[in-house]
């Protein structure tokens, strides 16, 4: 490893996919922090003693060095992965003392795992690929660590893995379980702000990653995160960042 690589907040290791994992025996566990998820079949993991059964979408979080195994159980087990190294402050303050947590993996966390992917395989410098990990990483921890209200929690879950579809107050009430006016109050009682504010912030950040770390052009990324004109993508843009979103990126390159 380089000493440049040494440096930086967040090295990627490993990442990839397995349509046909084999089974996997690290009886002195690995020498990376390590994210794995079922994308179809299912696999038996093994790990400080206790067995799992995890299926599609189902995934473990594994600190480095811990032990674990994991087999197919069946004919399917088609795995994603990646592995890295970080400041293990972050990890002790996202779950403190924990060696593990299984999770299931939700569609936005997929598509900023899928992003940090095509990163790494592009031609992106080290400290981009470390940007890109960085960002996904604090991303996961934070969604597999959070807790409190769950009325909040399924209104961000929601926003999150619909924000690049229009979406409209009747269907983020029937996930909240409350009629669209109570919701609104509610929402914004907790957290500060409204529900498509929250929305808004959502989409301007998921621009914000696909700027830095995808060549898409500006008007595909302006569909991508849900916004119904380019103009107004633009205008809402500069109102959150003080820039137009070309400039955003030009600045990041």
């Amino acid at each position: 490893m380089s000493n440049i690589n040494k440096k930086l907040p967040f090295i990627l290791e490993t990442i990839g996919e397995n349509p046909k994992q084999p089974p996997v025996i690290r009886q002195g566990g690995y020498e990376y922090h390590h994210i794995i998820w079922v994308k179809n079949g299912e696999g038996k993991f093994e790990i400080l003693g206790k067995k799992f059964f995890l299926t599609q979408g189902e995934g473990m979080f594994m600190r480095r060095y811990v032990p674990h195994n994991y087999f197919p159980e069946g004919s399917t087990f088609h795995t994603a992965w990646c592995t890295f190294t970080v400041d293990d402050g972050l990890l002790n303050y996202s779950i403190g003392e924990r060696q593990y947590i299984t999770f299931t993996m939700p569609e936005h966390l997929e598509q900023e795992y899928n992003m940090l992917q095509d990163t790494a395989k592009s031609n992106a410098t080290p400290y981009k690929i470390s940007a890109a990990g960085y960002s996904f990483v604090t991303e996961f921890l934070e969604y597999v660590t959070k807790t409190g209200d769950d009325v909040i929690a399924n209104v961000r879950q929601y926003l999150e893995d619909n924000c690049h579809k229009p979406i409209t107050l009747d269907e983020v009430a029937k996930v909240s379980g409350l009629d669209k006016y109570a919701l609104c109050r509610y929402f914004k009682k907790h957290n500060k702000r409204s529900v498509m504010d929250e929305l808004l912030s959502i989409r301007i950040n998921k621009a914000k990653r696909l700027l830095r770390y995808t060549s898409e052009n500006v008007e595909t990324i302006c569909f991508m995160c849900g916004f119904e004109s380019h103009s107004y993508f633009s205008l809402r843009f500069r109102e959150k960042c003080g820039c137009s979103p070309s400039e955003y990126r030009s600045k990041r390159r």
